[in-house]
């Protein structure tokens, strides 16, 4: 599945419709089979100008968060069970692809990962299946040119090639190229 992400200012719904058509129209005429593209749309994080003599990278306005609503009365906390799909033998296509999924923003927030802490980050770390079911979803994203993969059986790292999510608390750090006198 071809994924492509647009960071971009305040876009109407009428504009990233017509973007997403454009999109999925190239990518289609470039030979990807229909149904297996997908463009997310994004909040631009901050303004990058690169003009060969500077690079400025502002910081935008914090996101507040929204009020969480009022506690309902209490009730009696139901006994935690696993999701179905982590105690099946076998999982679907949708439970899989869901799984893909937040595997990948997983890697999208932490830059990289272990197989191992993958299995901690979605939770799995109690499924005898989930190292080769990870597996399989790494060399997936590996083969669709999303993550490259660096070391070796236990020292194995994915590394998410696109943009990192950083969180919103740390400043983007002002870059400026220093002008020199060279006579």
């Amino acid at each position: 599945m071809a994924i492509v992400i647009i960071q971009s200012p305040n876009l109407s719904s009428d504009q990233k419709s017509r973007i997403g058509e454009r999109v999925i129209t190239a990518l289609q005429q470039e030979g990807l089979p229909p149904g297996s593209v997908v463009v997310l749309f994004r909040p631009e994080r901050g303004d990058i100008y690169l003009d060969g003599l500077l690079v400025q990278a502002q910081v935008s306005a914090p996101v507040q968060a929204a009020v969480p609503p009022a506690p309902k009365p209490a009730a009696p906390a139901p006994v935690a069970t696993p999701p179905a799909f982590k105690t099946k033998a076998r999982r679907s296509k949708p439970e899989l692809e869901d799984l893909k999924g937040d595997l990948m923003r997983a890697l999208q927030d932490k830059g990289s990962l272990s197989s191992f802490e993958a299995q901690v980050a979605l939770d799995l770390k109690d499924c005898d299946w989930a190292p080769a079911t990870l597996r399989r979803l790494f060399t997936e994203l590996e083969e669709a040119k999303l993550i490259t993969k660096s070391g070796q059986k236990r020292g194995t790292r994915y590394v998410w090639k696109g943009i990192v999510n950083t969180p919103q608390s740390t400043p983007i750090v002002k870059l400026v190229k220093a002008d020199t006198d060279e006579a």
